[in-house]
């Protein structure tokens, strides 16, 4: 029969023993490299949070809002801004329209829309188009926008093209500058 310090001896050895293997578990996890292991990396300290398939609809009024598709992108989470790959852009409001896609954009703070590189798109009747470092940038709640480095718009079978190209909605002008050329066909009726 085992002794009151016989029986106390065997609990140590088997606490001891316990405490040795959980021990060398959370050093073999600790060190172990496994390929389909990922570092956890928390980008939450610089609040960002990345996402895929982006499908966003943000509501301005009844007559207004704006529509962003994206494959990929980051949110900031403290002023949502918004940085995103391969974007679809739509910006719609009652005396307005414009749609775009682009190899990366940007919606800043509830008010500003940029996209860059490669831009395609529409503003109201006319068909625009920019080369590999075009920049797109709309201030909504100014109705002011610009076209930069390079930009192509057409209408009908008519085409102007500037580096520069400003445009404001409120105010219903647009404003070519910097190398502009215009191409011209009258209609054929």
């Amino acid at each position: 029969m085992l002794t009151f310090k016989g029986r106390r001896r065997i609990i140590n050895v088997f606490l001891v023993i316990s405490l040795l293997i959980f021990a060398v578990v959370i050093v073999v996890i600790i060190i172990r490299e496994d390929e389909d292991m990922v570092p956890y990396q928390s980008d939450l300290l610089k609040n960002i949070v990345k996402m895929k398939e982006i499908d966003l609809l943000y509501v301005i009024d009844n007559n207004t809002y704006v529509k962003l598709k994206s494959k990929h992108g980051n949110v900031n989470i403290i002023d949502y801004n918004l940085d995103l790959i391969n974007l679809d852009l739509l910006y719609t409001s009652k005396d307005f329209a414009i749609d775009a896609k682009a190899s990366r954009g940007e919606y800043l703070s509830q008010r500003f829309l940029k996209v860059y590189d490669n831009i395609t798109g529409h503003m109201d009747n006319m068909t625009f188009t920019t080369g590999p470092s075009g920049i797109l940038e709309y201030d909504y709640t100014e109705g002011k926008g610009i076209v930069k480095n390079g930009v192509t718009i057409y209408q009908d079978n008519n085409a102007i093209s500037s580096k520069i190209v400003e445009f404001d909605v409120n105010n219903n002008f647009i404003i070519f500058k910097d190398n502009v050329t215009v191409e011209y066909k009258p209609s054929q009726e």
